[in-house]
């Protein structure tokens, strides 16, 4: 029999209906640096009645982490998986690309488990040996 490392079967399914920004690792990660630029975007319009208007705010979110070469990351598109290939436990950071928005930061997930990011924002570990798209409570995301 092989070692635990050797079977790691680590898979990341995105439940969120959001395209996704994975970081992971063996170890915990530490943000250095996240930059926030906001932008926005007044319109007023007056009517015989009175004055209206809206303002759009949009803002865009980078991350940087300590440089280490162990931190590996992929996107993932809306209601699709992929492999996490890290040998052991791994500690897992998510952000959803579109807004930088903060999902998850060092979410543990034991060796040869899987995880799924629901639309809600929550990481549910998948039911072991059932659907990726499966929680171990037996909802589905897909």
């Amino acid at each position: 029999m092989g070692s635990e490392t050797s079977r790691s079967n680590t898979h990341i399914a995105n439940g969120t209906g959001r395209r996704v920004h994975i970081f992971y690792n063996t170890d915990k990660m530490v943000l250095q640096e996240m930059q926030v630029d906001i932008s926005s975007e007044a319109e007023i319009s007056k009517a015989l009645e009175g004055a209206a208007g809206s303002v759009k705010l949009a803002s865009n979110t980078k991350l940087v982490y300590y440089r280490d070469d162990r931190i590996r990351s992929f996107y993932i598109p809306p209601h699709d998986y992929n492999k996490a290939a890290a040998e052991g436990t791994i500690y897992m950071s998510a952000y959803y690309e579109d807004t930088g928005e903060n999902i998850c930061q060092n979410y543990h997930i034991p060796s040869d488990r899987s995880v799924i990011v629901t639309k809600d924002g929550n990481v549910k570990f998948q039911k072991y040996g059932a659907s990726i798209w499966e929680d171990e409570y037996g909802n589905i995301y897909s």
